[in-house]
């Protein structure tokens, strides 16, 4: 009988455990690994998770030009059965196709950061900042402190980066409305430090009565702030895209003249948001947003609430 009884024990608890319901997994992968801002954005969708029970991978190509790579995970994720993809896309047609696989398979996605060649039909919800709005912000800061007058060029990332291309039409748009300022360049520097800081010196020798210089991404911003530290000459107005400390560090000292922030943590406490409404049965669209962009110089960077935010999680 004392057999009997373990026996019935073992079955029971068994059974038991048959009904606790594992956590749901979600991938989220970006564009890219090394930077503050998704660095930021990961802890953000993991802080969101774990208050939900959700349990978080998480996957990066090295660079965000490694369109094939991040595919790669994406389809990594989907053989692995997740409930849920996070992503934020290198390229917008390189990721169609294999998360419409995503679809079929009746895994929700969210997109983030930049737009896909996709129906809306084909993705839970898009949270996103205002690409359009940053080169907009930057056009008419170069504007003002040209005077009106003068030539600009760009430093972007690829000709194939969406987000990247929207950036930069965006400003090459708002800068045609003054008629005295003229963008006389566009290169690129497929995210790489040294080739960004090759771009910003082959413009300053094509062009050289360059006055501005707009950098769309973190590694060219930073290769256009230290392009000149050797350089003996007096450098271009310099106005990038970057949350990273080190830029910020950089715009106290003189090194840029602006920057274009965003908030990475509301980023990411979005996504999670929208997938935790997806995953429930929910309309995830309904989280859909563009979150705001801001221009921050010397002078009023310590006023932005994105900014002070980074400088005491730093210290």
């Amino acid at each position: 009988m004392l057999r009997c009884g373990v026996f019935m024990v073992a079955i029971l608890a068994w059974c038991l455990g048959c009904g606790q319901k594992k956590p749901a997994t979600v991938m989220v992968i970006t564009p890219t690994g090394g930077l503050e801002y998704w660095e930021d954005f990961n802890h953000a969708v993991e802080a969101s998770a774990t208050g939900a029970g959700i349990h978080i991978e998480l996957a990066a190509p090295q660079s965000v030009t490694d369109y094939t790579e991040q595919a790669q995970m994406v389809e990594t994720a989907i053989a692995q059965h997740v409930q849920g993809i996070i992503v934020s896309p290198a390229h917008q047609l390189v990721l169609a196709s294999v998360l419409q696989k995503a679809v079929r398979a009746k895994i929700p996605v969210v997109i983030v950061g930049s737009p896909i060649a996709l129906s809306a039909d084909d993705f839970a919800a898009f949270v996103g900042w205002d690409e359009a709005e940053a080169g907009r912000l930057a056009a008419r800061r170069f504007v003002t402190l040209l005077g009106g007058k003068g030539e600009v060029g760009i430093v972007g990332v690829s000709p194939t980066m969406e987000s990247s291309s929207l950036i930069e039409r965006a400003f090459t748009e708002e800068i045609a409305r003054a008629p005295g300022v003229k963008v006389v360049g566009v290169k690129y520097g497929l995210s790489d430090w040294a080739r960004a800081r090759q771009a910003v010196l082959d413009l300053m020798t094509e062009h050289p009565g360059i006055k501005g210089i707009f950098t769309t991404d973190e590694f060219s911003t930073h290769a256009a702030a230290y392009a000149f530290d050797h350089a003996g000459q007096k450098r271009p107005l310099l106005i990038g895209i970057s949350d990273e400390m080190q830029e910020l560090n950089g715009l106290r000292a003189g090194r840029t003249d602006a920057l274009i922030v965003s908030n990475p943590k509301e980023l990411g406490a979005q996504a999670m948001q929208a997938m935790q409404a997806a995953l429930s049965g929910s309309n995830a669209s309904a989280y859909s947003t563009q979150l705001p962009v801001y221009i921050v110089d010397r002078n009023t960077m310590m006023n932005n609430s994105i900014v002070t935010m980074l400088f005491s999680e730093a210290h």
